[in-house]
């Protein structure tokens, strides 16, 4: 299915990694898109590392990165600001942890940053939990963010399949103030995660 994002949202982007073959993912992805790309290292093995990446069109007009609590595999949010339809967009792309007590933290502190943004905005990523958490519920502590899948689905749809679960653990939690045009989950073997494609219209 060809697409032309405004906003791409991803995780465990590899950048110099030996699993990868020393690529640099985020060059590559943003030569290939003719996107800007901004990304967060958040563990480092030697010179390389991974982390989280925000790929923007045409350009990213601010970025920021930060670090979350808890032990165990360093995580982070990574904020990017998108010009689209006039208007600054902040983006939020993280991934949380899998140890359910350093989720919540990491959940609170998310929040915390998310809410602090007053204009209109985008919190994306792998939260590795589902819907009726309580890491859902402290992220849509935000009055201002609402679930992009139920929004049009009404219902969850799978991301992640890998531990035969078929549970939704990656979310698009958008604005109010962005309209949810259409939400769709798509089949692709290039991950154990499948992509979420949203169309936002900025009301």
């Amino acid at each position: 299915m060809p697409l032309s994002p405004d906003v791409v949202c991803l995780q465990e982007v590899d950048q110099h990694m030996p699993r990868s073959w020393l690529a640099n993912q985020p060059k590559y992805l943003s030569t290939r898109l003719g996107m800007q790309a901004v990304f967060q290292r958040n563990v480092s093995f030697g010179a390389g590392g991974f982390g989280n990446c925000v790929l923007v069109r045409p350009i990213a007009r601010h970025c920021r990165y930060h670090p979350l609590p808890g032990g165990g595999e360093p995580r982070g949010v990574l904020e990017a600001t998108a010009h689209l339809d006039g208007e600054d967009i902040t983006v939020f792309c993280t991934h949380l942890s899998t140890d359910d007590a350093v989720r919540i933290e990491q959940a609170r502190k998310v929040r915390d940053i998310v809410r602090a943004v007053g204009g209109p905005k985008l919190l994306c990523g792998d939260m590795n939990d589902v819907l009726g958490s309580r890491t859902l519920a402290i992220l849509l502590e935000d009055p201002v963010l609402r679930d992009t899948a139920l929004e049009v689905n009404g219902r969850d749809v799978p991301t992640y399949a890998a531990d035969k679960s078929a549970r939704r653990i990656d979310f698009i939690l958008a604005d109010l103030r962005l309209a949810v045009k259409s939400y769709q989950v798509v089949e692709s073997g290039a991950s154990d995660h499948l992509p979420v494609v949203v169309d936002l219209e900025l009301t």
